[in-house]
């Protein structure tokens, strides 16, 4: 099973990673979750206009795989969701080249182009004005 999210509006879109990290934007330090996308799997356009909608992102399930031992020390994939909540200012969008295989003494680096999309979560206040329809 591949590692994917799916949107509020239940659109489902494959991912390679995600990673947390803390972003300073519009004035206040946020939580943030940067989506990792294969270049190529979706139109750069197609997740600029789902990741600009924040009905879309107000919640966000991420679908993975866990791997866990039985009782028989097999092991097992056992499917896992995380939903994270109001997710919903687009902090950025880029495309950039990941080293996938580091330089050797023999061999140069792989890279290869990822799509980047960083969405970072309303303030506790952001979150109320939202609620009640003022942002």
């Amino acid at each position: 099973m591949s590692k994917s999210i799916k949107l509020n509006d239940n659109t489902e879109l494959n991912i390679i990673c995600i990673n947390g990290k803390n972003t300073y934007f519009q004035g206040t330090n946020r939580d943030s979750l940067e989506f990792v996308f294969k270049k190529g799997d979706y139109p750069f356009d197609q997740l600029d206009s789902l990741f600009a909608d924040a009905d879309k992102t107000k919640k966000i399930t991420v679908k993975d795989t866990a791997m866990t031992t039985d009782t028989a020390g097999k092991t097992v994939e056992t499917p896992t969701e995380h939903v994270y909540d109001n997710y919903s200012l687009r902090v950025g969008m880029k495309m950039e080249p990941v080293i996938i295989t580091p330089a050797t003494s023999t061999e140069p680096e792989v890279t290869e182009e990822r799509l980047m999309v960083t969405m970072g979560q309303l303030t506790l206040i952001e979150k109320k004005l939202s609620d009640l329809g003022l942002m």
